[in-house]
């Protein structure tokens, strides 16, 4: 007999089962998204609580720096990219209308001038230790409230790829495709009454680093004289007088280098009535020197290191170190290139030295260098006396100025750094050795080929140049 009031049931026998799976479904769905939900929770509030340990504990920063650095060392030829600020020396050889990321240019800025009982330190922004405050930095005028804190961050280059050393600051660049070019009116650029000695590295028997490693095709030696002949002409444009210690590709020896230096350096005291001793004390000095340069050799056997042989300063070079820091109008500049088998560092680095760098590395070597064991090796007291705070300020103008018109040399390795080069040890001008760019690197080697980067190389070393005398109120 047909039912004429079926149930739904009744009507369809399997529905009751397939609403009971549908709802079981739904309910092991939900459960999942419960787990998953719970899952990316966990993900979120652990993630959360490493950035917010990194912070407290100061290492963020580094994490951060890590994975940038990682980044950039990865681009190829012509994609680097420079941080877009400028340092506290660079001085802008073209008026700039903004102020993006750095300071600008100074051509139409008046310097301030110098309290008489203004005895704050000169700090180098690229020596700051891990532990430096922003605020000390404001409170001395080398910060300002509109500039970005990072400018001088010490963690960024703390890359584990890089041969660069713990607490070295962050470098300052300039901003990528600006045309920093002389103006044409070079009146605030005037370095008439100032004297410049530039050293091209190497030369001769000696090449300097070369590239390829195994069938050199490049020697720095060729560049640096280059280089150096460029620089020549720009600050004789300014109206600097220039030497160089070599004019071609000759063989003169490191301390035939400093022999000449200090020849210039009596000739300039001596003129100026500069002279801390007798004539007749200058012309035994003259003899002693000229020694060096008459034997051109750097060994102590061959006696060409003449009054330069041994730790420490003797007498004589100490007469000469106390003629030297009254010449303030004189610089010294060795102009090189660096090289590394680790193909991904690149860019500019510059060296000085300070009493605590020279003395460092002679107490190691008297560890560790049998030439220090030579019964002719003189090992005298350990030296105090140099100006290493303008050595170190001169550094920060040139690498500043480099970096400003050349954004592609900011460095991944080390700004600026103290250390102990015979070039600038032997000697008491203030001064600095520049290693310009990376030989071993290919967008580096690329670009000191071409005439217009080493004319913004020449540009920058005047402007530097020019920035230290203004920084120094000489």
């Amino acid at each position: 007999m047909k039912k004429e009031n079926a149930s739904p049931k009744e009507m369809n026998p399997a529905g009751g089962s397939a609403s009971n799976a549908e709802k079981k479904e739904n309910s092991r769905l939900l459960r999942r998204l419960m787990l998953v939900g719970a899952a990316a929770a966990l993900v979120f509030a652990s993630v959360a609580g490493t950035i917010f340990y990194l912070s407290k504990t100061g290492k963020l920063d580094k994490v951060k720096a890590h994975f940038s650095s990682s980044s950039s060392s990865s681009r190829g030829l012509g994609e680097r990219s420079a941080s877009g600020k400028k340092g506290e020396f660079y001085i802008s050889s073209k008026d700039e209308s903004s102020n993006k990321g750095g300071k600008v240019g100074i051509k139409n800025q008046p310097v301030a001038e110098k309290d008489d009982d203004d005895d704050e330190p000169f700090i180098n922004p690229y020596a700051l230790g891990e532990d430096f405050d922003i605020d000390d930095l404001k409170d001395i005028g080398l910060l300002d409230d509109n500039d970005d804190p990072d400018f001088y961050d010490p963690e960024d280059f703390n890359d584990p790829d890089t041969e660069a050393p713990k607490k070295t600051p962050k470098d300052k660049g300039g901003k990528k495709g600006s045309d920093y070019s002389l103006p044409d009116d070079q009146g605030n650029y005037d370095l008439t009454g100032y004297t410049i000695i530039l050293d091209p590295g190497h030369g001769g028997r000696d090449t300097g680093c070369v590239f390829p490693f195994d069938a050199p095709q490049y020697n720095e030696c060729d560049f640096t004289l280059r280089i150096a002949k460029r620089i020549k002409s720009q600050l004789e444009a300014r109206g600097a007088t220039v030497y160089m210690t070599r004019t071609d590709n000759s063989w003169v020896s490191l301390y035939n280098r400093i022999a000449q230096t200090h020849l210039i350096c009596l000739d300039i005291a001596e003129k100026e009535g500069k002279l801390p001793f007798s004539k007749a004390r200058a012309n035994e000095l003259r003899t002693l020197l000229q020694t060096s340069i008459d034997i051109n050799e750097d060994t102590v056997a061959s006696g060409g290191m003449s009054i330069m042989v041994g730790s420490g300063v003797g007498e004589d070079l100490n007469d000469l170190f106390e003629m030297e820091y009254k010449l303030d109008k004189v610089l010294f500049l060795s102009v090189h290139l660096n090289s590394s088998e680790n193909r991904t560092l690149h860019g500019n680095s510059i060296f000085y030295v300070t009493d605590e760098s020279v003395i460092e590395s002679e107490r190691r070597q008297r560890r560790e260098n049998s030439e220090f064991q030579r019964s002719d090796f003189p090992i005298r007291d350990e030296y105090y006396g140099r100006h290493g705070e303008d050595n170190e300020l001169l550094a920060c103008c040139l690498y500043d100025n480099i970096v400003g018109n050349i954004p592609e040399f900011e460095t991944n390795a080390t700004p600026v750094k103290a250390d102990n080069y015979a070039v600038l040890r032997e000697h008491g001008l203030t001064g600095c050795l520049i290693e310009t760019a990376f030989l071993s690197d290919d967008n580096d080697r690329a670009m000191l080929q071409q005439d217009e980067t080493v004319d913004s190389i020449a540009v920058s070393v005047s402007d530097s140049v020019k920035m230290y005398f203004i920084q120094k109120g000489i």
